[in-house]
């Protein structure tokens, strides 16, 4: 078994052994001031351009253009006739795409308490908004929630676009209580999109059987022009005779049916607060569903779960807890823990053939404080990566120390949903401003993989005082550092410089985008000299 690893506190530096694996090479784009309040994501098109979205809730949505050669070609701002940019703290980001050569923001606003769902169309050269739509909306949000053994009834809205391709799709879920005069046949709907944002399919997510009348949504996917995948949660408010409360169902929606077949998983009876992931391995003609379920992390089970369906006819193949001795045994030898590493998925890469690498973190959630603002927080621990074979077991892991602290509650797979938003405006608290510089990026090339992450400078220099961690809490005290994997060796590289007492480099880990074609990490960097603050693009090839 290979372990790659990271001592608990201080890095063992090898320097000689840099001619033996790949060295980043940096590229910083001109200096701008420091973003202030909203969010803020990078696109790299495949036209070379690359694109930053500054979310501002004061104007609205900015556009700036960086060209083949990093340099600034464009800084605009967008506004547009459906959707309202003076109002950005009723609106969430349900995707960002590049789709047929052009940027797409998908938009959920609120409009007088009720859901609609807006696309934007950017143009990859200028950032000029080419077309906006609205594309559905949900009854009001003033309703009773249906909430039922860790289920909650989803009510929002969805989208998920196909990686290998532009085809992508929207749900809409409806998750209030079912009134008297409701159709239970047309509370939720998917509709599949062309790459030209054509409808080439609409279907309807209901049982035959009404086994279950409440879903929870836990992720869908696409599959070209083909098939549309969807995992949720079937449940009731009231429990039937000797029925479980809830099972997870894997349903599909096929280019000539507008309603899904469904696939009930009998052994998830009574499963609650699921999530998870869904993503096809074309090779092997699979669909995988990865399930995170912490009611079933016990007696030292994962609670993690890998289901694979075939493709073409949404059967279960087979289904299996995943375990993972060999990542334990390297946290027990290196990283000093006495129990095995349970880790929290926050990101699943499946490859063609059906292997994987399995991206975990340590959340833990405490509370803290006496207002609702700040009173819940979560830590974000220790890293673990597990890379698995087609049959899911362990070929290679790494364990990376690591402890931040974020306002607020982490949900699973966050690293998944890093072209989305819980929306969350940074502003003058610096406790409520660190988001975007927390948790972590993972890239593999073919001859090395490197962990990314912000951390705190004391924990980077040998011989530093302090030997009780600290969890990271603000953004300032934040240096960002590159751990390089290789031939069972580990080595700290510092991209921007070495940082000191007086000077540092924080990345908006959040912002980042990486093009796996291009092998470039492009992110959002903040230099630091004393109180002097400035921001730049840095691109970062791998």
């Amino acid at each position: 078994m290979n372990y790659l690893r990271l001592p608990a506190l201080l890095g063992i530096l090898l320097w000689g052994a840099a001619a033996f694996a790949q060295v980043p090479i940096v590229t910083l784009g001109p200096a701008f001031e420091e973003p202030g309040d909203g969010w803020d994501k990078l696109m790299q098109l495949k036209n070379g351009n690359t694109i930053y979205l500054h979310f501002s809730k004061k104007d609205g949505l900015q556009v700036s253009v960086y060209n083949v050669q990093r340099e600034l070609a464009v800084a605009d701002t967008v506004r547009g006739q459906l959707w309202n940019a003076g109002d950005m703290e009723s609106t969430e980001i349900d995707g960002i795409y590049e789709i047929n050569g052009q940027p797409v923001i998908f938009l959920q606003q609120l409009v007088k308490y009720i859901p609609v769902l807006y696309r934007l169309v950017l143009d990859g050269q200028t950032g000029k908004l080419i077309r906006e739509d609205k594309l559905g909306e949900l009854p009001t949000i003033q309703h009773r929630s249906v909430f039922v053994q860790d289920n909650l009834a989803s009510h929002d809205c969805y989208v998920e676009k196909d990686p290998n391709s532009d085809y992508y799709a929207v749900a809409l879920f409806a998750g209030g209580a079912i009134q008297k005069n409701d159709s239970i046949h047309e509370r939720i709907q998917v509709i599949h999109f062309s790459p030209a944002h054509e409808i080439i399919n609409k279907g309807w997510f209901y049982l035959q059987d009404t086994s279950y009348n409440y879903f929870s949504y836990i992720n869908m996917t696409v599959q070209g022009p083909g098939k549309v995948y969807l995992g949720t949660v079937g449940f009731n408010a009231r429990r039937k005779d000797s029925e479980p409360w809830s099972k997870v169902i894997f349903s599909v929606l096929s280019p000539d049916s507008a309603t899904f077949a469904h696939h009930v998983l009998d052994y998830t009876a009574d499963f609650g607060n699921v999530s998870g992931c869904i993503q096809v391995a074309s090779a092997a003609e699979q669909v995988r569903m990865l399930l995170h379920v912490p009611a079933q992390q016990t007696d030292g089970s994962s609670g993690i779960f890998m289901n694979t369906f075939n493709a073409s006819s949404g059967k279960l193949r087979k289904h299996l807890q995943l375990s993972f001795p060999e990542l334990s045994k390297n946290v027990q030898l290196n990283l000093g823990y006495k129990n095995d590493y349970q880790g929290t998925p926050q990101r699943l890469l499946l490859n063609e053939d059906g292997s994987s690498t399995l991206l975990m973190e340590n959340l833990t959630h405490f509370k803290q404080g006496n207002t609702q603002i700040n009173k819940l927080h979560t830590n974000l621990g220790d890293i673990g990566i597990s890379l698995l074979d087609t049959a899911g077991r362990e070929s290679m892991t790494l364990a990376v120390s690591k402890y931040q602290v974020i306002t607020g509650i982490c949900e699973p797979f966050q690293l998944q949903r890093r072209n989305k938003s819980e929306w969350i405006f940074r502003n003058k608290i610096a406790a409520l401003n660190t988001n975007t510089y927390l948790s972590y990026d993972y890239i593999s090339v073919r001859e090395a993989t490197f962990v990314l992450f912000n951390d705190y400078l004391q924990y980077l220099d040998t011989g530093g005082q302090d030997k009780v961690r600290k969890p990271l809490k603000y953004a300032a005290d934040a240096n960002f550092v590159c751990y390089r994997f290789y031939n069972g060796k580990m080595e700290r590289l510092y991209l921007f410089g070495v940082p000191e007492v007086t000077k540092g480099y924080a990345c908006m880990m959040g912002a980042s985008d990486y093009n796996q074609h291009s092998r470039v990490y492009a992110t959002i960097m903040i230099a630091r000299k004393g109180t002097e603050k400035k921001a730049c693009i840095a691109w970062v090839k791998f």
